[in-house]
């Protein structure tokens, strides 16, 4: 019986390229086709991975560029971003396809989306997964999984009423997408806990926060982002293209990690916390591959769009932080 073929999106991203390193050292992949705008690096690294990788260019914007590639796989990891920009035409392609996809996302699909994707796969007898990156992702593990009193396996939204976060190394961590989304999503100051990563943090959306390195990473991304962000999405779309010019000049001290994520309550009451932290920037890419194999396995309860700790269980995580050298802790916390 041969193995799984599975096509990567995005595989040239920073994401991207640690989800195909993954995959490609799998025993269970038999062929693993990278599929990225940039074709000629595509080829470039696929040649040097494996002889199992193949390349494609693609528009993943464009539904008959995605639906060409899909004939032949037997699952799908999404690595594109910006996420809300794809997602939902990735997603409903693969339900048309009767293809399992797991994707990195930028959020839960929401509202009448949801719907929409969720009856598509629930149609194709198939299922996915939106959310398989560090926030989403890495903090809905924490929350089922890793929270002291929880191990429930199931995420909501929002923790128990209570607030995530998203820490990174703007020079270590994340390519052209992942500035687009600093660029759209920050906000004002805001507290973090004291056991999170030493930082800037910013509001990113309700109940959650996003982190910075002190210094010149956290000051120099709020200033541009908030500077260019007056003048809307061109501003945005500015202000993202110096960071991602300036990246290299953001270097953060000595034992910062290149990415942290973690849950934990709301206001200055009492309550439980999760977190992880990723040395190397490898946990997300890494969790989407493992995401995806389980969906090609035919892991999960049910079809549609599947809440990611029913496909990826806690002895899972800790074999994918192990492997990261990525350290996951929990306990309670007095205040913030």
């Amino acid at each position: 019986m041969g193995g799984m073929k599975i096509a990567l999106l995005g595989a040239m991203g920073f994401v991207g390229q640690v989800a195909a390193r993954d995959l490609a050292g799998r025993p269970e992949v038999a062929e693993l086709l990278l599929v990225d705008y940039n074709i000629r690096e595509a080829k470039k690294f696929a040649r040097a991975l494996s002889p199992k990788c193949r390349w494609a260019m693609a528009d993943v914007g464009r539904v008959p560029d995605l639906e060409r590639l899909l004939d032949d796989v037997d699952a799908v990891a999404n690595a594109v971003g910006p996420c809300s920009e794809y997602e939902k035409t990735v997603l409903l392609t693969c339900a048309a396809s009767r293809r399992p996809v797991a994707s990195i996302g930028d959020g839960a699909p929401a509202g009448s989306d949801r719907r929409e994707i969720h009856d598509a796969f629930r149609r194709a007898g198939a299922g996915a997964v939106s959310g398989c990156g560090m926030l989403p992702g890495w903090t809905d593990l924490l929350e089922a999984h890793f929270l002291p009193g929880g191990g429930t396996g199931k995420s909501d939204p929002v923790p128990r009423g209570g607030k995530r976060f998203l820490f990174c190394s703007p020079d270590r961590f994340g390519g052209y997408a992942f500035f687009r989304r600093l660029a759209r999503e920050i906000g004002r100051p805001t507290s973090a806990p004291s056991w999170a990563p030493a930082g800037g943090y910013f509001e990113a959306g309700e109940g959650t926060a996003f982190g910075l390195p002190e210094g010149r990473p956290a000051g120099l991304c709020a200033g541009i982002a908030g500077g260019f962000g007056i003048f809307g999405t061109v501003g945005r779309e500015m202000s993202a293209a110096f960071l991602f010019w300036l990246r290299r000049s953001m270097r953060p001290g000595p034992g910062t990690p290149a990415a942290a994520a973690g849950v934990f309550p709301a206001g200055e009451g009492r309550g439980p916390f999760a977190s992880i932290s990723d040395p190397q920037g490898k946990v997300a890419g890494t969790l989407l591959a493992e995401t995806v194999l389980q969906l090609g396995r035919g892991q999960g309860k049910g079809k549609g769009l599947l809440p990611l700790p029913e496909i990826v269980g806690r002895k899972e995580a800790e074999r994918i932080a192990s492997s990261c050298n990525a350290t996951v802790k929990g306990g309670l916390t007095d205040r913030l």
